[in-house]
């Protein structure tokens, strides 16, 4: 037994403990009002309408009975229908078709007529336009003389268009 000053000293703690609790839990509670006593509200009958929203409205979000009340989904599902309607309702404006002329002179290459196309801006990747005139064996079959190209444009419709009169 050599912690036997350690034990004493433990089991007389944990009685002091206990009496100090049971000592607490015996106080009258009418010295200081107890959480459930301070946080009563008054009762509802005594209240008219308008103080029970006022109260309520403190700690929740209050509406009228006949009021309709919506949900995040809802909301967003109206704003996209209402969305809909409003571009359905505005004529879509006519865009303008800019005409691009390009002049392809007698022994122009690829190269030369891709870069030319992107400069105008008919074209967005010279290098996916040279890969679909070598792929398709079109770029020798480049027809010189003036081209006219309407809008934007796909790949397949400048390739037709510039070997073809």
């Amino acid at each position: 037994m050599a912690n036997q000053s350690l034990l004493y000293g433990l089991g007389s703690g944990l009685i002091a403990g206990a009496v100090l609790l049971q000592l607490m839990n015996a106080v009258a509670p009418g010295n200081k009002p107890s959480p459930s006593q301070e946080l009563a509200a008054p009762v509802p009958e005594a209240m008219s309408k308008d103080q029970i929203k006022e109260a309520a409205a403190v700690y929740f979000n209050v509406y009228e009975k006949n009021e309709k009340v919506y949900t995040q989904s809802e909301t967003d599902a109206l704003i996209a229908q209402r969305v809909q309607e409003e571009k359905s309702k505005a004529p879509a404006p006519a865009e303008p078709q800019n005409e691009i002329y390009i002049f392809v002179a007698p022994g122009f290459g690829v190269t030369q007529v891709s870069d030319m196309l992107y400069q105008s801006g008919v074209i967005t990747d010279k290098k996916s336009f040279e890969d679909e005139m070598v792929n398709k064996q079109l770029a020798a079959k480049i027809v010189a003389g003036v081209h006219v190209f309407k809008g934007p444009q796909t790949l397949e419709q400048v390739t037709t268009g510039l070997t073809t009169r």
